[in-house]
C-alpha cells in the first residue's frame, strides 16, 4: 500500500515518509545494502496471524555480513543483537524509550508511531503528540534513544515485519520492576485500554485516544 492510499484510509492521522525532515528529531536514515538480512528474513519468517511476535536475538542473522557491518556503522563495535519484530498490528496501546539507539530494517511496509521522551511528565505521555511516519521496505531507520515508540503498525493483510538491533541485553528480566523500568533498559507504559498489560502491572500512563491505522476500509 502506497502512502497515498494509506492516508486516504487514515483522514485523521498526518502520516509523512520517514524520509521526511520531520523526522529528524527522532532518529535518521542509514544508508547501507541489506537486502541479504531483507531475505533472509522473507525466507525463514512467517508473522503471527494474530498478534505480534518479538525474537530479541536471532544468532543466524547476527552472524550477516550486512548485520554485522550495520551494528558497527551504528553502534561503534558496541554489544549489540539483532532479532525479528513480526505480526498484525493496528494500534498504539503502549509506549517505550532505551538507552542508546533502536534501529529498524524495514522487511516489509510498515507504520511507526513515535514521539519525543521529553514530553513525558511525570511518567505520563500523552497520544496526541505523538507522530507518524510511513516506512517504505528497505529502509534503515536508527531511532534515538530520546523517541518514544512501540510495535510497527501493518498497512496490508500480510501483517509486518523488521529486523530490530538493540544494545545487547536490552529487554532481559530484572529481578523486580522498577517504576516503568519493566525489563533491562526498558522504560514502558502502557494505555487504560491495555487492559493485558495493565493487568500484569504495567503502569497506565499513555494518556489520550488510543492511535489506530486502518489499512483496509471498514466502512
Amino acid at each position: 500500500m502506497t502512502l497515498e492510499e494509506l492516508q486516504k484510509l487514515n483522514p485523521k492521522y498526518h502520516i509523512n515518509d520517514v524520509r521526511d525532515q520531520s523526522f529528524q528529531t527522532y532518529g535518521k536514515i542509514i544508508k547501507e545494502d541489506i537486502n541479504e538480512a531483507i531475505s533472509y528474513v522473507l525466507s525463514s519468517v512467517r508473522p503471527p496471524k494474530s498478534g505480534n511476535c518479538y525474537i530479541p536475538s536471532v544468532e543466524a542473522l547476527e552472524k550477516l555480513p550486512s548485520i554485522r557491518l550495520l551494528s558497527q556503522k551504528v553502534y561503534g563495535y558496541l554489544d549489540v543483537m539483532a532479532g525479528v519484530v513480526s505480526g498484525d498490528n493496528q494500534v498504539l496501546n503502549g509506549i517505550e524509550y532505551h538507552q542508546g539507539s533502536e534501529t529498524i530494517v524495514a522487511v516489509t511496509d510498515f507504520v511507526l508511531v513515535v514521539g519525543h521522551l521529553w514530553d513525558m511528565k511525570d511518567q505520563t505521555y500523552d497520544s496526541s503528540l505523538c507522530e507518524c511516519f510511513y516506512v517504505p521496505k528497505g529502509v534503515i531507520v536508527e531511532c534515538y534513544g530520546t523517541t518514544l515508540h512501540y510495535t510497527p503498525i501493518s498497512v496490508s493483510d500480510e501483517g509486518f515485519m523488521t529486523i530490530c538491533l538493540l544494545l545487547k541485553g536490552t529487554g532481559d528480566s530484572l529481578e523486580e520492576r522498577q517504576g516503568i523500568l519493566k525489563k533491562k533498559n526498558k522504560w514502558f507504559i502502557a494505555h487504560k485500554d491495555n487492559l493485558e498489560k495493565v493487568e500484569s502491572g504495567d503502569y497506565p500512563g499513555l494518556k489520550g485516544k488510543l492511535i489506530m491505522i486502518h489499512h483496509c476500509d471498514e466502512s
